[in-house]
């Protein structure tokens, strides 16, 4: 079945050297699937930044924490990102979610898999990522965090396991604020099954997700 999908997806995708952003035709594009241009205005996180969730800090130098991870102890080890979520990246993210364009797992997923190996970041047992709800999943026919956590998984050869489920439906988190958000979440995920559970209870485990706000999911997961 899961090879069927694939080759369904294959028919979605952009003609090869298309910047997935852009539309613009370059050979040059290749596997990257965006163009200069449009990589250029992709806005990278620069330090000083929060050793915990790679926020964006205004003083002192590494390690040093954000303000919200000095009030709140996070149950994850840390967050990597290679961009700020604005501009062409948050525009890019939400067509990805909700303008059913699956295959800009393509696009993100090579981004990130670069920036995991430039900062020899890749030392991991298993991959995972943050489930949807199965109405939501409906909804959209596919989950954008599961789709970039199996292109990583391919491309480093590390295997992806399905260890988490969604347990309930919860608010949309972009509507809540961040307390609330915390309260809307908890309780929200479980391990997927007790064989799960003695695949990765004592395992280095990288969790995706298409976005990191508060830390309420990755700390929920966690």
């Amino acid at each position: 079945m899961k090879e069927y999908i694939e080759s369904f997806l294959e028919l979605l995708y952009p003609e090869k050297n298309t910047c997935y952003i852009c539309n613009t035709y370059d050979e040059s594009i290749n596997d990257k699937y965006i163009c200069r241009d449009c990589e250029k205005k992709l806005k990278r996180l620069q330090p000083p930044l929060c050793s915990k969730c790679s926020k964006p800090i205004d003083y002192g130098a590494s390690p040093c924490l954000c303000p919200d991870c000095i009030e709140h102890e996070k149950s994850f080890e840390t967050v990597k990102s290679p961009f700020s979520y604005e501009g062409l990246v948050k525009d890019g993210i939400y067509s990805f979610k909700y303008y059913n364009k699956p295959y800009f797992y393509k696009l993100f997923g090579s981004c990130l898999l670069r920036f995991m190996k430039e900062n020899d970041y890749t030392n991991f047992d298993y991959i995972t990522s943050v489930p949807l709800h199965r109405s939501k999943m409906r909804t959209r026919g596919y989950n954008q965090a599961q789709l970039l956590a199996e292109y990583i998984s391919k491309s480093l050869l590390i295997p992806y396991v399905e260890a988490l489920k969604r347990t309930k439906k919860t608010i949309k988190q972009s509507q809540q604020g961040k307390e609330d958000r915390r309260e809307n979440l908890k309780g929200a995920f479980a391990i997927k099954s007790p064989h799960k559970y003695e695949m990765i209870k004592k395992s280095r485990v990288l969790l995706v997700d298409d976005v990191y706000t508060t830390g309420s999911t990755a700390d929920e997961c966690a």
